[in-house]
């Protein structure tokens, strides 16, 4: 299973010099399975390059879109994804129920005037909108191939983590966005720790941790982990690789590698996660 880190940046993105390191695209994530199936993570503006990517390597004119929340920051580059504007290509948007919405509600609006002269229903694309329920289903969905798994996490108007597997080889990650690990209960950590370990640990954990302990008591309620948080769940669940996302759009490219140095002397596997990496869980 390939993963490919389209945009790591959180909250709006970033293209000024001294952010070039680490990238300036907000939240996308694309997974490739070894049989060739393939989901998207989240349509931050990330998303632009992945549907450049998927265009150029259709297979079946189809792709998944799985999305954790609303939010602009994870939303704002579908206008730009290449397939929602071929007619042999068929998009489903995936999403929770939320107080704010469900995916079809989402993009709907998005793609809406006045916000855009393309509204979803004149898209020469097939569109599928998918509602997850209320209570996020115990038992793995399939997609391209691909078992998901999903729980709520805390997050202002609420989001969702998933876990991908990938049944042939075993293999699986958790990416958890937009968590504030912080004020979460000890119920929501619970249900988050499950999601982690059952029916196996996770090989990689992918995570927000857009703040430090040092800055985050002024950013308390902005829904965001810490980096030490990250720490503390990856050596709890003895998880051995961890990339941490959702970086700042206050924080350049020295601070994230000041950051970086400093999570060298915890031992283990846990990085900052750049835009263009690719991991591959063997």
């Amino acid at each position: 299973m390939k993963i490919v880190f389209y945009g790591v940046r959180g909250t709006s993105p970033v293209t000024q010099p001294g952010f070039q390191v680490f990238g300036g695209e907000t939240t996308c994530l694309a997974v490739e399975g070894k049989g060739g199936g393939r989901l998207i993570l989240d349509a931050g503006t990330g998303i632009r390059a992945a549907g450049h990517v998927l265009r150029r390597d259709p297979r079946d004119f189809s792709v998944s879109v799985l999305l954790t929340h609303y939010h602009l920051d994870h939303l704002m580059g579908v206008m730009s994804f290449a397939p929602l504007y071929d007619k042999r290509w068929s998009v489903e948007f995936v999403g929770p129920l939320l107080d704010e919405g469900t995916p079809e509600q989402a993009i709907t609006i998005l793609l809406g005037k006045p916000f855009w002269p393309v509204q979803v229903r004149t898209l020469p694309s097939q569109i599928r909108f998918t509602t997850l329920p209320v209570l996020h289903p115990k038992e793995p969905m399939s997609w391209a191939g691909l078992t998901v798994r999903c729980a709520p996490v805390h997050h202002s108007e609420g989001c969702t983590a998933y876990r991908i597997e990938e049944p042939c080889s075993g293999r699986a990650f958790v990416f958890a966005t937009d968590l504030e690990w912080g004020a979460s209960s000890e119920s929501e950590r619970e249900v988050f720790f499950d999601l982690c370990v059952r029916p196996v640990p996770v090989d990689l954990l992918v995570m927000d941790g857009q703040f430090t302990r040092a800055n985050y008591e002024s950013h308390r309620g902005w829904g965001h982990s810490t980096i030490e948080d990250i720490v503390e769940i990856t050596g709890r669940l003895d998880i051995k690789t961890a990339l941490i996302t959702h970086h700042s759009p206050e924080a350049d490219d020295r601070r994230l590698e000041e950051a970086e140095r400093e999570l060298e002397t915890v031992g283990g596997t846990i990085r900052l996660a750049r835009q263009g990496l690719e991991v591959v869980l063997l």
